[in-house]
């Protein structure tokens, strides 16, 4: 579906490109992000991933696709000196300090539990953007374990222009005073980036019960990934380009009535049948 559509839209209009920010970009357990096939249906798109660790920054970019570059860049509120907390495990490290108390309570947590601790220097992501010249932002994927506010607040210029974001949100505590799901919810909204959709839930059970001989079998929802959206009474504000990249954005996170929605918009504007088009695109 995404092939088909990529080739409507570049009919429509053969320039367009995305650029994608991937914030938390370390693929640990090896699954590039649905995404990176962007890349080579849009050429010259581009994602820019950050990854704090300078060796994974990296190898990542020795075996990056067309398209990718990643940078050891610890994005935050502000130019600041941190502290950073490391974890067990590489994938829970974090601006913000586990909360063990909390977390003991559940089954296979041990992970997050603190290691380390360390300062580092942040830049906020307007900044980041001014010094390299990286122009409008379209989408963001960012997942940096309960710091995912700090980095929106020192990035409301961006903002501006971003189409859709997926956001990892936590629903309890998971690191001491970090932001949660509502404040999130409710900053983005404030810069016009409505809740759109949570793609999965997870969280475990409390010790010592453990679901289906599953130790990370949740009863306790702790986080999820949320797909935010440029809120839909504004959608008619974006431009033609825009429409198209929201359009096939949405896809991606299959959101077919959302693609539909912009692409009808389009239409509408430029007397073209994208619309229609798309759903005997779906139906074939």
């Amino acid at each position: 579906m995404l092939e088909k559509l990529s080739t409507l839209l570049l009919q429509a209009d053969p320039n367009i490109q995305l650029t994608i920010l991937e914030i938390g970009a370390s693929q640990i357990e090896g699954k590039a992000e649905p995404f990176y096939n962007l890349l080579s249906l849009l050429p010259g798109s581009k994602v820019i991933g950050f990854e704090v660790d300078d060796a994974v920054c990296e190898q990542m970019n020795a075996k990056a696709e067309t398209g990718a570059q990643f940078y050891p860049v610890a994005l935050g509120r502000r130019s600041e000196r941190r502290t950073f907390y490391a974890t067990e495990h590489a994938m829970c490290c974090s601006l913000y300090k586990p909360n063990e108390s909390l977390i003991s309570l559940y089954n296979n947590l041990e992970v997050a539990y603190l290691k380390r601790e360390c300062e580092i220097d942040t830049l906020s992501l307007d900044e980041f953007t001014e010094i390299h010249c990286i122009g409008s932002i379209d989408f963001i994927k960012i997942d940096i374990q309960g710091a995912e506010l700090d980095v929106f607040m020192g990035g409301t210029k961006t903002l501006r222009d971003t189409l859709a974001i997926v956001c990892e949100v936590e629903f309890i505590p998971h690191y001491i005073d970090q932001p949660l799901f509502g404040d999130v919810c409710d900053f983005l909204l404030q810069n016009d980036l409505m809740f759109h959709k949570f793609l999965d839930f997870g969280g475990r059970a409390l010790k010592p019960i453990i679901f289906n001989n599953d130790g990370n079998a949740p009863s306790q929802h702790i986080w999820s990934d949320a797909m935010f959206i440029h809120h839909v009474q504004q959608i008619h504000e974006l431009t033609d380009s825009q429409l198209l990249k929201l359009s096939l954005l949405a896809a991606v996170y299959g959101s077919y009535d959302l693609t539909y929605y912009c692409l009808e918009k389009y239409d509408n504007r430029k007397d073209t049948l994208l619309a229609t088009n798309f759903l005997l695109l779906a139906e074939a």
